[in-house]
């Protein structure tokens, strides 16, 4: 019996050349990352992508990034990002189910995870229903607070000294109950 081949959605940006400037720059557009997120995860600094991409033509002369670069135009999946808002949301709710003595400036749900991530209280709502996506930068955050909460023996404690941080860094900037107003200035 014949077997079925699932067509590959992947276009491949490279091919069995050497790898160019040209490469470098079109995997950056097919992974969709702005490039101090590019820079950052190909381990390259402002110098090297300024000489890569000065002559797009140029074979690129590390192997060890030419390899990298073929490894994730096959491979993009790699990518695959890390734990979303939602999934913070999940777990301060589940850290309050579990430690229910702990006490939090407002209840466990998505308008304290927006403040958590120094937005206003409804932009997490906004994130979960999928009606916006946070920036890069949010998501970083996202990515540490949850692992933060995941690998401490006392994630209520943890969660406990970020929200004093939250008011700590509201009132820096001028909001004295930012838990209140649920606004960041």
């Amino acid at each position: 019996m014949a077997r079925k081949t699932k067509k590959d959605a992947n276009v491949r940006v490279t091919g069995p050349g050497p790898i160019t400037g040209e490469h470098y720059v079109r995997l950056q557009q097919k992974l969709q990352l702005d490039l101090g997120d590019y820079q950052a995860l190909m381990g390259i600094t402002v110098k090297e992508h300024y000489l890569m991409t000065l002559d797009l033509s140029q074979p690129i002369n590390d192997p060890g990034l030419c390899l990298h670069i073929r490894l994730l135009d096959e491979y993009p999946e790699l990518l695959a990002p890390g734990p979303d808002v939602i999934e913070l949301t999940q777990t301060i709710k589940r850290i309050k189910r579990d430690y229910p003595e702990m006490t939090l400036p407002i209840p466990a749900s998505s308008n304290l995870v927006g403040l958590m991530l120094g937005r206003n209280a409804r932009t997490a709502t906004t994130w979960n229903q999928g009606r916006a996506v946070p920036a890069r930068k949010i998501l970083s955050l996202v990515h540490h607070l949850q692992r933060l909460f995941e690998t401490r023996d006392d994630p209520d404690r943890a969660l406990q000294r970020y929200c004093e941080l939250i008011d700590q860094e509201a009132k820096v900037r001028g909001v004295e109950e930012i838990f209140k107003t649920r606004c960041w200035p």
